[in-house]
């Protein structure tokens, strides 16, 4: 250390010293778990400026102990300030699918009916034509996509490439053009619910005419119960999104517009891993050698499974009413 360092050492030890002392007691706070938001947000303030004290020292004491010093209080500070955020944003993402989403689904429910129920129709018109002559199949279904019912018993199996595959993919779109659309006042997201229900309903009535009808919803169930809840949650999400336009209360259309986009746009994110498991389950479970009993059996724990997570917070809301109409009922009456 030359000469010029030695004179600035002890002032530079003596001006910092307090922010020194500072840190050291902030991450004591923190480790103790006592930490308030005031508290987190002055370790952050204080890190920045020791780091700048140990960008300072590694200058002009390099070889000094100040200089350790500052860097094991800098890396203590860093690993309680990251920790902390990254802890954060896990809880925050815990919150969101445990809490937030099901909550978000449970507000909309009436457009997720209004778009079970119209990809039913479609489904049910399809199925009509197609049973009554299959030729009308091609009216529905894909150009291209030709559907052979017994190709599932068959040594060959089901096309996956193109049957199994195409809806696939094609409800995936699906989900996220019902969202679009809804920006386009929702006749897009009407039209397109509707005709996934056709195509679904020309495959099925193949199927049911060439009797492989148990073997079809086999196939179909174990991925398609999650799968289609995704579709139709995307679904409420565009007409919720298209109704906020229409009738947008006491705000402006484009601040309603605006802020349920904000919120619909979460019921997307939240879809995203409902896909990500009806995929795991359509890639090991569906084309599995297993007897076709234990495939609807896992369409069934799906299904339960569903009922429970989404139905958590409407089972919270009954709970929450009765405690609040005794706490209204044991009041005072109060006279002013």
């Amino acid at each position: 250390m030359s000469r010029s360092s030695a004179y600035r050492l002890p002032y530079f030890i003596r001006k910092h010293q307090p922010d020194w002392d500072r840190l050291e007691e902030l991450i004591r706070i923190f480790r103790s778990r006592q930490a308030r938001r005031k508290e987190l947000n002055e370790l952050g303030h204080t890190y920045r400026r020791v780091t700048s004290h140990l960008a300072y020292a590694q200058t002009y004491f390099p070889d000094h102990t100040v200089t350790d010093y500052l860097n094991g209080l800098a890396a203590q500070a860093h690993e309680a300030i990251y920790a902390t955020q990254g802890k954060g944003d896990l809880r925050e993402g815990l919150r969101f699918f445990t809490r937030r989403f099901p909550a978000l689904f449970h507000e909309r429910i009436p457009f997720f009916l209004v778009a079970l129920l119209l990809f039913v129709a479609g489904a049910g018109l399809a199925f009509g034509f197609t049973w009554l002559n299959p030729a009308y199949a091609a009216a529905f279904l894909p150009q291209g996509v030709d559907i052979n019912p017994h190709a599932l018993q068959s040594s060959e199996q089901w096309n996956h490439a193109i049957a199994s595959s195409t809806i696939m993919t094609n409800n995936i779109q699906v989900a996220f053009l019902c969202f679009a659309l809804g920006a386009l006042l929702g006749v897009g997201t009407l039209w397109v619910l509707f005709s996934n229900g056709l195509l679904i309903g020309a495959i099925a009535a193949l199927f049911h005419r060439a009797g492989e009808a148990y073997a079809f919803w086999a196939f179909i169930w174990p991925h398609g119960v999650i799968e289609l809840t995704a579709i139709f949650i995307a679904g409420a999400a565009g007409m919720s999104l298209a109704y906020a336009f229409w009738v947008p209360g006491e705000r402006t259309r484009m601040e309603a517009f605006k802020g349920e986009g904000k919120v619909t746009v979460q019921l997307i994110l939240g879809v995203i891993p409902m896909f990500i498991v009806a995929a795991l389950i359509e890639g090991f479970i569906t084309p599995a050698p297993w007897p076709h009993w234990s495939k609807y059996l896992v369409a069934l724990i799906t299904l339960l499974i569903l009922f429970i997570y989404f139905g958590r917070p409407a089972w919270l809301l009954h709970r929450q009413q009765p405690q609040a109409s005794a706490t209204n009922e044991a009041a005072p009456f109060n006279c002013t």
